[in-house]
């Protein structure tokens, strides 16, 4: 036998030895690992189901708020987003939507129960905006104290403009003028010329004796 035939002959035997040896330990850890790919694709399916049937329950509660749908359907559709698929971005959509169909209705207080229950969302921009509505509610409750608190944690620069006419009608209505000026001025310093609700920012300043700064120009 030559060498290089010897020298492959041992090392196949050696293999066959340890496998004789270990053989079923391996396929025990075959066996866990296709098991555990299973159970993963299982997951993935599952979790992709859920996220279309909350998504559906959604469409189907804004479609009925849309055409001005029976309460009782949006109120059961709220609730199933709420306790079925109450970890997903959804949930707290609704949450959101029912406040402002409250609003509507005037139902101020039903809509700052919505928003004070809604679920936690795993999207940072979703909990800011629950702060923000929140707090105008609770203006239109006559609660501007409170709506001050819930403002203050608000620190992104994103919404710094919401933030710094919230304050101001809160200090306005608290009646601390110079606050609320200094609020105002300060909202519209982040608001570009065309922005939708500068002219009533501004007149909001204007009604207290403020002069609205002039806004940056864009930059080329």
């Amino acid at each position: 036998m030559a060498i290089d035939d010897q020298e492959e002959y041992e090392q196949g035997e050696q293999v066959r030895i340890w496998l004789r040896n270990n053989g079923s330990s391996v396929i025990g850890g075959i066996a866990v690992g296709l098991a555990l790919i299973a159970g993963w694709q299982w997951w993935q399916r599952k979790q992709e189901l859920h996220g279309q049937n909350a998504s559906a329950a959604y469409a189907a509660l804004t479609d009925s708020m849309r055409d001005h749908g029976d309460e009782k359907r949006i109120g059961t559709l709220a609730n199933t987003l709420r306790t079925d698929y109450g970890k997903t971005t959804y949930a707290t959509l609704a949450a959101l939507r029912i406040a402002a169909h409250q609003m509507d209705r005037g139902d101020a207080k039903g809509a700052l129960a919505t928003l004070d229950s809604a679920p936690a969302s795993a999207e940072p921009g979703l909990g800011v905006l629950l702060r923000l509505r929140a707090a105008r509610v609770l203006l239109a409750l006559g609660r501007p104290a409170d709506s001050l608190v819930r403002v203050q944690s608000v620190q992104d620069s994103e919404y710094a403009s919401v933030v710094g006419e919230i304050r101001g009608d809160a200090e306005r209505a608290l009646g601390r003028i110079d606050a609320a000026r200094k609020d105002y001025t300060d909202a519209l310093t982040h608001l570009p010329a065309g922005a939708p609700n500068r002219d009533v920012l501004e007149m909001k300043l204007a009604d207290i004796g403020g002069i609205a700064p002039k806004p940056e120009a864009k930059k080329a």
